[in-house]
C-alpha cells in the first residue's frame, strides 16, 4: 500500500533514473540539526553572473531582480522565478544553488528580490510579506513578455514558497501569463500556526533571530524615508507581536490574525490549477506539519513529505548529482522531467 499524502514516505529509490527520497546525514539527523547545518553549510558553487534589472509594481514601489541566461538559450526554452525567504535575498545560497543546477540545464533563471530585499533596498517604501503574491505575478507577467512563449515556472522557498503557491491559487481565476507550474519548499501554509510553533521554547532563538533582522530592516527602511514616520520596536520580541504592530498596521491588515487568515495559502491551495511540487519535512522546527493534513492539494501537485530535512535543510547521507544538498537537486530533477530537459547537464556540471 503506498504512503498516505501524510505521512512520511520510507526513502527510497524507485528505478535507477528515479528521485531518491531524503535521507539525512548521520551528523545531522534531527529538525534543528537539518535547519542550522543548512544555514551554515554551504555547498555547491554559490558565485553566479547575472544583471540587475528593475521591475515596476505600479504603485510607486520597484523590485530589483537578478537575470542570468544561460549561452544558447532561445524564446520558447523553459525559465524559472526563484522566490526567497524571511530574511534572505537574491543573494541567498538555496538560490544560487538552484539557479546553478537550472543554469546548467538550459533554463532561463530570474532571482527576486522581494519588495525592499537585497539589492532592491531603497527601491520600495513598502516590506515584503506572505500576501504580496501580485509582486510575483508581476516578475511573471514581466518575463512572460521578455521571453515569449516560454514556460515559466516559480519556484519559491519558505514564505516565498508560501507567495508561489497563493500566485499559483489566484491564478485559478487571474491568470499569469506564462506561468506553467509551481514549486514550493517547506511553505508556511498557515501563518498562525508558525507564528505560535515559533513562540515555543525550543524555537526561542528561531523567534529571536528573525525578530532581531526585522527590526534592525524596519529601522533602516524608516531612515531611508524619513516620511514613513516614526517608529518604535525595541518592544518586540516576537514574529507574531512585529507582524501586530507594524506588517498589519502599514499594508491594511487590522491585526496579525487578520494579516495571517488573508494571507495563509492553506485555504485556497485546493484552487491550483496547475502541475507543482511541494517538499516539506515532518521535523521542520517552525513549519507544523499538523497545517499540512487539512490542506487539498489537487492531483497535479506532487507533495512530498519527508520524515526529516528540517526547514530548508536536507543534507543527505549519500550525494545525488553531484552533492548532499537534496533539495536543490530534488526541484531541478522535477522541472527537468516536466519539461524534458537534460538532467545529466545539472549532474555533470557538479561534480
Amino acid at each position: 500500500m503506498p504512503p498516505s499524502r501524510f505521512q512520511p514516505a520510507e526513502p527510497t529509490t524507485r528505478g535507477r533514473d528515479a528521485a531518491p527520497g531524503f535521507e539525512p546525514h548521520a551528523w545531522l539527523k534531527g529538525g534543528h540539526a537539518q535547519t542550522v547545518g543548512g544555514w551554515l553549510l554551504g555547498g555547491g558553487r554559490l558565485e553566479l553572473d547575472a544583471e540587475a534589472v528593475e521591475v515596476d509594481l505600479g504603485d510607486g514601489d520597484r523590485l530589483c531582480v537578478l537575470e542570468s541566461i544561460p549561452p544558447g538559450w532561445r524564446a520558447g526554452d523553459p525559465a524559472a522565478v526563484l522566490l526567497h525567504g524571511l530574511a534572505g535575498s537574491a543573494g541567498a545560497s538555496y538560490l544560487l544553488r538552484l539557479a546553478n543546477r537550472l543554469l546548467a540545464m538550459g533554463v532561463r533563471v530570474v532571482r527576486v528580490n522581494l519588495r525592499g530585499a537585497g539589492e532592491g533596498f531603497g527601491m520600495a517604501r513598502r516590506i515584503y510579506h506572505a500576501g504580496r503574491s501580485d509582486d510575483v505575478r508581476a516578475v511573471v507577467r514581466w518575463l512572460a513578455a521578455r521571453a515569449d512563449g516560454s514556460r515559466i515556472a516559480v519556484a519559491g522557498f519558505s514564505l516565498g514558497a508560501s507567495l508561489a503557491l497563493k500566485l499559483a491559487a489566484e491564478a485559478a481565476e487571474r491568470p499569469a501569463a506564462g506561468l506553467d507550474c509551481i514549486v514550493a519548499a517547506n511553505p508556511p501554509i498557515d501563518l498562525l500556526a508558525c507564528a505560535r510553533k515559533m513562540q515555543e521554547p525550543a524555537n526561542f532563538a528561531y523567534d529571536r533571530n528573525f525578530v532581531r533582522w526585522l527590526r534592525r530592516e524596519v529601522d533602516r527602511l524608516h531612515r531611508r524615508f524619513p516620511d514613513l514616520g516614526p517608529v518604535d520596536l525595541r518592544g518586540v520580541r516576537s514574529v507574531y507581536t512585529f507582524d501586530d504592530l507594524y506588517t498589519a498596521p502599514r499594508n491594511g491588515f487590522a491585526s496579525a490574525d487578520d494579516y495571517y487568515e488573508r494571507s495563509s495559502v492553506g485555504p485556497m491551495a485546493a484552487r491550483i490549477a496547475v502541475p507543482g511540487l511541494v517538499v516539506h519535512a515532518a521535523d521542520d522546527p517552525f513549519v507544523p506539519v499538523e497545517a499540512f493534513r487539512t490542506v487539498a492539494f489537487p492531483a497535479a501537485v506532487d507533495f512530498e513529505l519527508c520524515a526529516h530535512g528540517g526547514h530548508m535543510g536536507y543534507i543527505s547521507r549519500a550525494p545525488w548529482r553531484g552533492d548532499r544538498r537534496w533539495l536543490e537537486a530534488r526541484i531541478a530533477d522535477w522541472l527537468g522531467r516536466r519539461w524534458g530537459v537534460d538532467r545529466q547537464a545539472d549532474a555533470q556540471a557538479r561534480v
